[in-house]
């Protein structure tokens, strides 16, 4: 779709493309020793390019076209301000009507600038430490009335740039804020009009979780407090932050609030709704310059963090420093070649993904442990874990592009396990809130390590893993609260798709126990992760719920979300990679695989009452590659291309629903890249071909150089590929294969490649170890499909006896009839040829209510169209898909399938003959 106009015009005062031929320093050092951390190991043939043009903070600030999104919005909800990969300090504008907090594109008011953000969360989140520059006397208290002061901006007036942002409120005299940043420290430069009653409010109370206990201290030019910060998704659970704020100059006045009492000249405060002002003269010198610094350990730590990333005031050189940092940090991936809005979308991407987890460690090393016990570390340690989202694509991606702080980060992990019980699993600072379902902190570690993150504690990550599973608990609670459930039936019987949570969880354990050498961790969690075939209903051909006796609900509509997390039963059937090739055949193969894929693939961004794809969420993000696994490749390519163009843009909505701290915006460089770990846990990468013609990744280990002949934005498909000089037929490649550097050489074309990709040797694995694996029979080519048909008057327009045999399900794509009594088509099959097997595919495989699947029917043969012989009878029926197979093949010409019940349950809409697609073989 177009981009939108508005947030990419005042991106940059650069050209788009400029490029820097001049080298770049390969290490962006913003700190003392521990502090950071962000080296580049450029190959010396590769210049160095200058890529923070392409980036636009604003793309994920508003809302998608999403139509029935996740309770937390259709939004990116990403943050336009400035931060540093992975820092600490996410600093930037807050406005009203954010969803679910944080900064919204359309609002043209500015509630404060605030130090701490989540990158597209879905609940409302942080803002703490608001600071707000305002002209003119204090009338109400900021305590009790802070919206009163919020700033007007004209959009004409914003910018934001990787490393930098800036407005100017109207409504204070065109007052101009800019902000940048460190890793660990805010920067602000206040450019107000003439006026002697220039002030910072600095709020130590306020946050979009609510009011909490704070505290300040103002001496002279130097303030310092801590607020009470925490609250995520309605915990209860809170931490301390600690502030030293420093001003280029001594204020004029200062004063501080509590409540509703405003007290001039006072200089500390504390309590709730509490915080302080300092007032400038700005009649001779317009610019007031001040810094923040945060620490999660004390006002100590927070002073270090200040003189040793902001020593002085220089505003234009910390943001040279932090459009550097990012540049050498996008610079480990390359890509040229594309167009200006595919790289715009691609590095805007990157730097979405490089923003959390965030550093949690001060300069000194110290850190708050999940223990709430200070320690100190040699490395840096991260925080801030959205694991449900993340495990999918983001923890592979950030193992590939940025190795050492993988490494990192797994070791962080560690530390939260042993420190507060087990790996984290949705986690604000040293805080566990529990959020979401499943348990991904195995994942994240199994997939950092399978993607090639060593030097961290695996026995220590793989024994926590193990607790998460025997009982184990972290700061009080168990991650796996339906743990014995799943255990002792064998699946999870209030909610399937927590069920398959469990099972991809100890799918990554059971790998990761593998690598380590452990087999009997390996065998037990490999019989459980092919516990997903326990919520797979063969009747209904969906996950499916049960109820309290075991048996599965009836009927199913596959759209309706309840009783699923955040998705329905069409959108969880797919959620089984550690297995597609059992998922397949448990479906009927190949043949009926890529139709439910076609079918699911009529929307992109469906939300959660629709039974179709929702790229707008993290458990479909996989989905596209399932055709890789039936054989289909193109399919791959073309979803793949489609949710890229028509649900990634350059505007405000320009991310298909929340970025949930960088999952979303991986999924689009996976896809860019033209490859994507099919299977969380595990070394895949299915294969669907890249965007660009020349894309280098930058590894100390050696460079991944990928070269796309013919690639571009109407060249979606893989024709032929090689690895390493070797010319291949397999759709996949796993990541030890590029470990130590690699080529991949693909050739792409407009159309789909002859053959590529489609052998049953060329898809990637199925890990079927723990369960004997499901087979279908092999059915060979449908006789039926285009063939003419006569049959019954249809229920209405569009829904001929001619779309049984158009190789297409849904709801659009059904024969339907209401004529009375028996309901029949007739397919020619043009000439007397030999048929063995007949598939049915009834209304809940299109998508709809399942007890609509035909109830009773009869399947006849005949030579000569006239004299019909019986070939199976089938009555009882509830199944979305039925095959009927003939013991001896015979001839036939002519075959009819008659209708005597329409429908298996009484859940109205009359006794209607509704077929899908009547197969012949």
């Amino acid at each position: 779709m177009p981009a939108e106009p508005g947030p990419a015009l005042s991106l940059t005062a650069r050209p788009h493309r400029v490029r820097r031929r001049a080298a770049l320093a390969a290490a962006a050092v913003l700190a003392a020793p521990l502090c950071a951390i962000f080296v580049v190991g450029s190959p010396a043939s590769a210049a160095t390019l200058d890529l923070t043009p392409n980036v636009n903070p604003f793309i994920g600030t508003d809302d998608s076209n999403s139509p029935n999104p996740v309770p937390g919005g259709a939004g990116g909800s990403t943050v336009p301000g400035p931060v540093l990969p992975f820092g600490m300090v996410q600093f930037g504008p807050d406005t009203p009507t954010a969803s679910p907090s944080g900064y919204r594109y359309k609002d043209t008011n500015i509630e404060e600038f605030s130090l701490t953000h989540f990158n597209g969360a879905g609940c409302a989140n942080n803002e703490d430490i608001g600071i707000l520059p305002i002209t003119g006397n204090l009338s109400a208290s900021p305590g009790t009335s802070w919206t009163n002061y919020r700033g007007t901006y004209a959009k004409s007036s914003e910018v934001a740039q990787a490393g930098y942002y800036k407005a100017v409120l109207s409504n204070y005299g065109n007052t101009q804020a800019e902000l940048s940043a460190t890793t660990r420290v805010g920067v602000l430069r206040l450019t107000y009009p003439n006026t002697t009653t220039a002030r910072v409010l600095v709020n130590t109370s306020r946050s979009a979780t609510g009011s909490r206990n704070g505290s300040i201290s103002i001496n002279g030019s130097a303030v310092t407090g801590q607020v009470t910060a925490g609250g995520f998704c309605g915990s209860s659970k809170t931490y301390p932050i600690y502030f030293a704020m420093g001003f280029d100059r001594a204020p004029s006045g200062s004063g501080t609030w509590n409540g509703g009492t405003i007290s001039a000249g006072s200089t500390s405060t504390s309590g709730t709704n509490t915080g302080g002002y300092l007032t400038f003269d700005t009649s001779s010198n317009k610019v007031v310059n001040a810094k923040v610094a945060i620490s999660f350990v004390s006002v100590a730590g927070a002073q270090a963090n200040l003189a040793a990333e902001a020593p002085g005031y220089g505003f234009d050189a910390i943001r040279t420093k932090a459009s550097d940092t990012w540049n050498a940090m996008l610079n480990r991936v390359q890509a040229t070649g594309g167009t200006a809005a595919d790289e715009q979308k691609f590095y805007t991407a990157m730097y979405h993904v490089l923003q959390n987890p965030n550093i949690a460690s001060d300069v000194n090393g110290q850190y708050r442990g999940f223990d709430n016990v200070v320690h100190t570390a040699p490395h840096p340690v991260y925080q801030n874990y959205s694991g449900w989202d993340i495990y999918r694509s983001w923890a592979a991606l950030v193992a590939l592009i940025a190795p050492t702080e993988a490494t990192d980060i797994a070791k962080s992990m560690v530390l939260d396990g042993q420190q507060g019980g087990l790996l984290p699993k949705w986690s604000q600072q040293n805080q566990e809130d529990f959020i979401m379902t499943g348990d991904p902190g195995p994942i994240i570690v199994a997939s950092l390590y399978a993607f090639g993150a060593r030097n961290f504690d695996t026995a220590a990550a793989l024994n926590l893993m193990q607790k998460s599973s025997t009982g184990g608990t972290t700061q009080g609670s168990s991650i796996r609260g339906r743990q014995s459930g799943y255990t002792s039936r064998g699946y999870v019987i209030e909610d399937p798709s927590d069920s398959l949570e469990y099972s991809a969880s100890d799918f990554a354990v059971a790998q990761f126990a593998k690598a380590l050498g452990d087999t009997v961790k390996y065998t037990t969690r490999m019989q459980r992760a092919q516990w997903w075939r326990n919520v797979f209903n063969p009747v209904s051909s969906y996950t499916h719920k049960h109820d309290s006796s075991g048996n599965y609900t009836w009927p199913l509509l596959p759209s309706d979300p309840a009783g699923y997390t955040e998705g329905n039963a069409s959108q969880y059937t797919w959620m089984a990679p550690q297995n597609f090739g059992g998922l397949i055949a448990m479906m009927g193969g190949p043949q009926t695989a890529v139709q439910r894929l076609d079918h699911h693939f009529t929307q992109l961004n469906g939300g959660l009452n629709q039974p179709y794809f929702y790229i707008g969420n993290e458990p479909e993000h996989g989905v596209p590659w399932a055709y890789n696994f039936a054989r289909h490749p193109s399919g791959t390519s073309s979803a793949v291309r489609r949710v890229m163009t028509d649900s990634y843009t350059t505007g405000a909505g320009g991310l298909p629903g929340n970025e949930d701290l960088g999952a979303t915006s991986a999924w689009y460089v996976w896809a860019a890249l033209g490859m994507y770990p099919a299977t969380p846990g595990a070394d895949t990468l299915a294969l669907h071909g890249p965007l660009f013609p020349s894309i280098l990744i930058s590894r100390a280990t050696g460079n991944i150089a990928i070269t796309a002949a013919g690639a571009g934005e109407g060249s979606p498909y893989v024709q032929n590929f090689s690895l390493n000089g070797t010319g291949t037929s397999h759709n996949y490649i796993r990541y030890p294969d590029i470990a130590a550097g690699g080529a991949l050489a693909f050739t792409m074309g407009s159309a789909p490649g002859a053959g590529w990709g489609t052998g049953a040797g060329d898809v990637p694995p199925s890990f079927t170890d723990g369960a004997t694996q499901p087979t279908a029979p092999a059915l060979g080519t449908n006789l039926a499909l285009g063939k003419p048909v006569t049959g019954s008057a249809a229920c209405a327009a569009g829904e001929e006896p001619a779309k049984v045999v158009d190789g297409k399900l849904g709801s659009s794509n059904k024969w339907c009839s209401l004529v009375a009594g028996t309901r029949s088509v007739t397919v020619d099959l043009g000439a007397p040829t030999s048929v063995s097997s007949f598939v049915v595919e009834h209304a809940g495989l299109g998508g709809e209510n399942t007890g609509l699947n035909t109830g009773a029917y009869t399947i006849e043969t005949s030579t000569d169209g006239s004299s019909f012989s019986n070939a199976a009878t089938v009555s009882g029926n509830r199944s979305s898909r039925t095959y009927n197979a003939l013991s001896t093949p015979r001839t036939a010409r002519y075959v009819r399938l008659s209708v005597t019940t329409g429908i298996n349950d009484s859940t109205g809409g009359g006794d209607a003959a509704r077929i899908d697609e009547f197969e012949i073989y």
